[in-house]
């Protein structure tokens, strides 16, 4: 089975992260999306509580949606690499992809073990509004152009995989918007599903 990995910080979970995993289903090579919250950020990004995010992450779970806790369940800093290794080595048969978002391009040459990561397993890339890398290898950021010619050197389409604008209209939500609007006493109901807004209001998130 071919199984699509979001790794994020879900703090909190939003509709931008059901909308790229509900659309990565789309793609007929993929058969389950795995929603991992990551424990400690390995930028060192403050986070709240983990039972928190995991818990708001299970609020997103349907139909070939599944959450796992195996990155918080390892108590400490989780690496990209080190994680689809480990789930390779739990399920042998499956073979996983990463999906990034096109804002996190820029930044991906600066992952442990970058090139292993396509090389060995491969990444969804989801385009991100205001950002336009689909594929330009003659960026004048060199770790952009650095990333697009590594990946051509695959030659391999099962290496890099991406959901252009015309195909899936870029997020335009993050995290940390819905954290501002919630701390600014606003409505995030048009932001994250019915069920984490319940969540963040009873257990007084974000304020």
């Amino acid at each position: 089975m071919n199984i699509a990995v979001l790794g994020a910080s879900f703090d909190p979970s939003h509709n931008g992260h059901l909308t790229i995993a509900k659309n990565v289903l789309k793609l007929r090579k993929i058969r389950k999306v795995i929603l991992m919250p990551v424990n400690i950020h390995p930028f060192a990004k403050k986070l709240i509580q983990a039972k928190h995010r995991l818990a708001m992450a299970k609020l997103l779970e349907e139909k070939n949606i599944e959450v796992s806790d195996l990155e918080i369940k390892r108590g400490k800093i989780s690496y990209t690499i080190d994680t689809l290794n480990e789930l390779k080595k739990l399920y042998s048969k499956d073979h996983f992809v990463w999906i990034i978002g096109e804002d996190q391009i820029k930044n991906f040459t600066k992952w442990k073990s970058w090139q292993e990561i396509i090389g060995k397993f491969g990444l969804i890339i989801i385009s991100r509004k205001g950002f336009s890398h689909s594929g330009d290898e003659r960026s004048e950021d060199s770790r952009i152009t650095s990333f697009w010619r590594f990946w051509t050197s695959q030659n391999d389409e099962k290496h890099t995989t991406f959901i252009n604008k015309k195909s899936f209209k870029p997020i335009d939500v993050s995290s940390s918007q819905i954290k501002k609007m919630v701390k600014e006493g606003k409505s995030i109901s048009n932001l994250v599903p019915k069920k984490v807004e319940k969540y963040i209001i009873r257990n007084k998130l974000y304020r």
